[in-house]
């Protein structure tokens, strides 16, 4: 299975990260080929609105480090978009990245990926309230399955921004979703 792991923190050792990296090592003891991007680390632009994707049935002509992972998207299984919530949404990062998805649709806005292709969506909280991050995960399972990804998400609730103690406790219950899932 081709795999694309996206974190979109920008701590490289907060609850996100941590989930990321237990993720591409269980993927990785599979056998499946896996790509991890941090967002954070890379160094790209927000979509440019030229349009020139979607004009020239391309991937995006921005000439940055995205643009040059965009069309490799096309032959990924499973996208698991891993973001902390940030004032009820997800990262900046995480936010510029999925909008220059937009060249992953045609000229005839038809998705450019894989058919069965799958989006995992793991949100990460400090509120103990998993309800705080139902509008941002409903916002990404629209996204998701307009571009023909089927979509599960998950909301992790109740993680100290100061230590990864309870990701650590609720990594095997995110496994088994993922497992169950695909």
């Amino acid at each position: 299975m081709d795999i694309v792991i996206i974190n979109g923190s920008p701590r490289k050792n907060g609850n996100s990260s941590f989930i990321a990296t237990e993720l591409e090592k269980k993927f990785l003891e599979k056998g499946d080929s896996v790509k991890v991007l941090n967002l954070n680390d890379m160094s790209y632009k927000g979509c440019q609105g030229c349009l020139s994707c979607r004009k020239n049935n391309s991937f995006c002509v921005v000439n940055d480090d995205l643009g040059k992972l965009l069309s490799t998207f096309v032959e990924t299984d499973l996208f698991v978009v891993i973001s902390p919530n940030y004032y009820g949404f997800v990262t900046g990062q995480m936010k510029l990245f999925l909008d220059r998805w937009y060249c992953l649709k045609d000229a005839n806005k038809r998705t450019k990926l894989r058919e069965g292709a799958k989006g995992f969506f793991i949100l990460t909280q400090g509120s103990p309230n998993r309800d705080h991050g139902k509008s941002v995960s409903d916002w990404a399972k629209h996204l998701f399955e307009g571009f023909g990804l089927k979509y599960y998400g998950y909301v992790l609730p109740g993680l100290s921004a100061d230590n990864t103690d309870m990701a650590k406790v609720k990594i095997k219950e995110i496994i088994m979703n993922i497992n169950m899932f695909i």
